[in-house]
């Protein structure tokens, strides 16, 4: 079976700034990072790189030194550390404004591919590092702030 999967890259990212917004106002070194974690420290500090590029990571050197959150959890979406580690957010080629596909305007799967976009847009844009670290349940607060993801979560349990 074939799986669409986020790639490793962003869910260590994830994992990571999720990691620092547990400790607010706390630096955390790297090797905690990635031994609580579970993310190789080799590909840790890849990651950090790219997050400290995209002005979400600030480092400390020296005794204490180690990684602290350049903005406040509220202020960091999903969408931002994505973002910061892997570039812009597109569900296909077609939706991502750059591309001209050769089966445009005829192709009758782009509807689908330009809702699931602004779905997952606007899922990424909505969740912030202060929610997930509020909640015990980040599917249950995603799903009450959107509003088709209600509706989907109903129809599941049905």
């Amino acid at each position: 079976m074939s799986l669409m999967q986020i790639p490793r890259r962003i869910e260590y990212a994830l994992r990571a700034m999720i990691h620092l917004a547990d400790r607010p106002g706390g630096v955390a070194r790297g090797l905690e990072i990635a031994e609580r974690e579970h993310i190789p420290k080799y590909f840790l500090e890849k990651v950090i790189r790219d997050l400290m590029r995209g002005g979400l990571v600030r480092s400390h050197r020296g005794p204490g030194g180690g990684y602290e959150l350049a903005r406040s959890p509220e202020q960091v979406t999903f969408k931002d550390i994505i973002e910061a580690v892997e570039g812009p957010i597109t569900l296909n080629i077609c939706v991502d404004g750059s591309s001209i596909c050769a089966l445009q305007p005829a192709c009758r799967m782009y509807r689908v591919w330009e809702e699931g976009q602004r779905v997952l847009l606007k899922v990424f844009s909505q969740t912030t590092l202060k929610e997930i670290v509020d909640s015990r349940h980040p599917t249950i607060h995603a799903a009450r702030a959107i509003p088709e993801l209600r509706a989907d979560t109903a129809a599941a349990k049905s």
